[in-house]
């Protein structure tokens, strides 16, 4: 205990000194199972497409860093306009410290692990919200008898948007491995790109040293640059982190495209060529490419979604 405390003391010295506590940014501390978070983020019972339950409102590790909290909001957001009429319901984040929660976890010690029920539909094949964790056999079918089946296409699209996010890059998403095929299987008959249904790939994995997670998915982030900076440690591969630092930043393309100069205007009595997104988006991509900025297909999804919303309170 005695040298936990000191470590802490060392890390909040150095972390005053240069004004990163201060300010109101989030830190997080060594591994996942072993570590701890300083000014965290808390996560509200409700939000715009996002829910809990008793269970978990009781325990209160609702806490995370500010980037896993701007991801579950972000995700959350974007869901519900895709999936109407029913919540993500989160489950455990954090304690307010971080630290030891053995009666709960393993892990979930650093602020970068959150727990997410799956999307559902009852025995009648409607949309279920659901109430609690039911655990599931490898046909999606709930155990207990409730007639409760994993909704496949609309938990695919939730994954799909967690990788994607540009709120926070995520490591891992742990879910039961037969699950995870399934879902998968989906996303190759739907016709995904190949890249996505790899990186989901990668992402998806069923950890082999605790629960099998057949009732829940776990969504781990990585560490942020500057929480590396002060002892955050990231376990396992750091490939997908590579490949999403790799990707050019939307919101970068979005500023040089907004700030480029106008496409020329065509000769009176000529329309202008329509381009796709121009009209949501209010600039035009020929400007960009004057620029010099490839405008990536994403970013009138980009806009509609409010993706490039920046929290203060997560700014680095």
């Amino acid at each position: 205990m005695a040298t936990r405390w000191l470590v802490l003391a060392m890390v909040l010295a150095g972390c005053a000194e240069l004004g990163v506590v201060s300010d109101g940014t989030s830190i997080s501390v060594g591994k996942p199972s072993n570590g701890y978070l300083m000014a965290g983020a808390r996560l509200p019972d409700h939000g715009e497409g996002f829910t809990t339950r008793d269970v978990w409102r009781a325990r209160d590790n609702r806490y995370g860093t500010d980037e896993l909290i701007d991801l579950v909001v972000g995700v959350a957001r974007r869901m519900r306009r895709q999936v109407p009429g029913v919540q993500i319901v989160v489950a455990d984040l954090s304690g307010r410290g971080g630290g030891e929660r053995y009666a709960f976890h393993r892990s979930h010690q650093s602020g970068r692990d959150a727990d997410l029920l799956y999307y559902l539909r009852d025995a009648s094949g409607q949309a279920f919200e659901p109430d609690a964790m039911h655990v599931f056999d490898a046909a999606g079918r709930a155990r207990d008898g409730s007639g409760l089946t994993v909704d496949v296409p609309r938990t695919w699209l939730l994954i799909k948007e967690l990788i994607t996010a540009p709120e926070a890059p995520v490591q891992w998403i742990f879910l039961y491995e037969p699950l995870a095929r399934r879902l998968l299987e989906h996303a190759a008959r739907i016709g995904e790109p190949e890249a996505l249904v790899a990186r989901a790939r990668k992402t998806l994995k069923q950890p082999g040293d605790s629960a099998r997670h057949d009732d829940h998915m776990h969504v781990r982030v990585y560490c942020s640059p500057a929480d590396q900076a002060y002892g955050c440690i990231d376990i396992g591969p750091m490939e997908l982190l590579a490949e999403r630092r790799a990707e050019p930043s939307q919101v970068s393309a979005l500023m040089a495209a907004l700030t480029a100069a106008p496409a020329p205007t065509p000769p009176s009595g000529e329309a202008a060529p329509a381009e796709p997104g121009a009209a949501s988006a209010g600039f035009s991509s020929s400007a960009a490419a004057a620029a010099g900025v490839a405008v990536p297909a994403s970013l009138d999804r980009l806009l509609r979604a409010r993706a490039d919303h920046l929290s203060l309170r997560g700014w680095r």
